[in-house]
């Protein structure tokens, strides 16, 4: 540990928090608007005290349906994110741990497969983890999911967009 002598206080190396999939901050900005513009065309649903929590399952339950997974299924949309969905990050005792995901049955196991990549970069689970080698796969693979749910969807798309 170092302290850098002019001010007197100790240097923070900050090269580790570039340690992410390729397309690791885009996923996270994509995420990002498309929550806003779930809870602008009324998916939004209360939260703790009063906040606004976004309902993915809903979106997906009634507008994409069915259909919208046979189609990513299909068109082979997201191979790794279907047959082999990122792992979880979990607690055992005081220890850090990761439990394998189980392969998406449905739009809704689908979009919480891609919302478990974009929590495990954002919580932490991104870095020396077990999924290591497909993460740029898993992050592209869910920005592909989200990009065509905007092009099934008209009205989420133009909140998305923004251009009112």
């Amino acid at each position: 540990m170092g302290k850098d002598t002019d001010s007197g206080f100790i240097t923070v190396d900050m090269t580790a928090t570039n340690r992410l999939p390729a397309r690791g901050l885009e996923l996270m900005r994509v995420v990002t608007r498309f929550e806003y513009a779930l809870k602008e065309i009324g998916y939004g649903r209360p939260g703790k005290n009063g906040e606004v929590d976004v309902d993915w399952d809903g979106f997906a339950n009634t507008e994409l349906k069915a259909a919208f997974f046979k189609r990513i299924q299909e068109n082979a949309v997201a191979p790794t994110l279907l047959s082999k969905p990122p792992s979880k990050q979990i607690l055992t005792g005081k220890t850090l741990d990761w439990e394998e995901g189980s392969p998406p049955t449905s739009v809704q196991d689908l979009f919480g497969a891609m919302r478990r990549v974009r929590n495990n970069l954002v919580h932490g689970g991104k870095s020396g983890d077990k999924d290591s080698d497909r993460n740029d796969k898993l992050v592209s693979e869910s920005i592909d999911v989200l990009t065509e749910a905007l092009r099934t969807h008209a009205d989420l798309r133009f909140m998305f967009e923004g251009k009112w």
